[in-house]
């Protein structure tokens, strides 16, 4: 616990947004018992407390599959949308090979949300990424799901499916972080669930 206080602090004393240098320290930190790790960071580097959906749901399932997998399914496919969305919001800049606030390309998005809402690391590569879902057809994605460009073991972009035909993505060099719209001009390849 002491440690991920200390690595709060050193990410918040260096996190800027909007400009302004984001403070914080271990008591702050501590006083938040009930936040998670990723809760009391993206406080610390937004300002903002993090606000997750509502994690009711129903689902019909196998006798396989129990009722806490599928609300755990469930809710971590909300708190990724969620966070995705937040995101598109931020002016966070396309940045090659960056995973930060500062700055993320498109596998450094997808695996910080993972990790942030989560607590899933992916890897911070596209093909790497895809090792650690279930793949499906486009057709079949469900939000929180994880959309792929290229070939299956060759992929060169990913994003975050949201839902409504939309993705959350690190586009390209000189523009943000954002919600955009599935086309035949720039289609998937394939998506896939995140299964840890």
């Amino acid at each position: 616990m002491k440690l991920k206080q200390m690595a709060l602090v050193a990410i918040a004393g260096l996190g800027f947004l909007g400009g302004a240098v984001v403070n914080a320290n271990a008591a702050t930190i501590q006083a938040l018992p009930n936040q998670t790790a990723a809760d009391q960071a993206y406080k610390a580097v937004t300002g903002r407390n993090y606000v997750y959906p509502a994690t009711t749901a129903t689902t019909t399932v196998s006798a396989a599959t129990t009722s806490q997998d599928v609300t755990e399914n469930a809710t971590q496919a909300q708190k990724v949308v969620a966070m995705a969305k937040d995101l598109a919001g931020d002016g966070i800049p396309y940045v090659w090979g960056g995973e930060s606030m500062s700055g993320m390309d498109c596998s450094g998005l997808t695996d910080w949300v993972y990790q942030h809402a989560a607590g899933i690391s992916l890897g911070h590569y596209t093909v790497t990424q895809e090792s650690h879902v279930a793949k499906k057809s486009v057709a079949d994605a469900k939000p929180g799901d994880l959309l792929f460009w290229g070939d299956q073991g060759a992929s060169y972009h990913v994003a975050i499916y949201i839902g409504d035909n939309q993705f959350v993505a690190a586009p390209q060099p000189g523009q943000n972080v954002d919600i955009e719209t599935i086309s035949t001009f720039f289609m998937p390849s394939f998506a896939g669930t995140v299964t840890h």
